[in-house]
């Protein structure tokens, strides 16, 4: 079934804004908004935490009961997918 171009239209916003609205988790953690602890992200802030659980790849409790999230990478072939739309 071949997509609409509404669809099409959809597809390409929803991958112009992963790649667009990726967070900057570095600056992130320089800023105090986060904290890294062995591949883990703690959210120091529910701003912060707002911003980068859209891209959770696995999420924990610690010991403390403070929320652990694992963050994927950003996808190199979703970033030139979107340059190519």
């Amino acid at each position: 079934m071949p997509l609409t171009e509404k669809e099409i239209a959809n597809m390409k916003q929803l991958i112009r804004d992963q790649i667009e609205n990726y967070p900057d988790l570095g600056g992130m953690v320089a800023e105090g908004k986060l904290s890294y602890k062995s591949g883990w992200y703690e959210a120091n802030s529910k701003e912060a935490f707002d911003v980068f659980i859209q891209h959770a790849a696995s999420v924990r409790v610690s010991k403390k009961g403070k929320t652990q999230i694992k963050v994927r990478g950003q996808s190199k072939r979703l970033k030139a997918l979107a340059e190519k739309v």
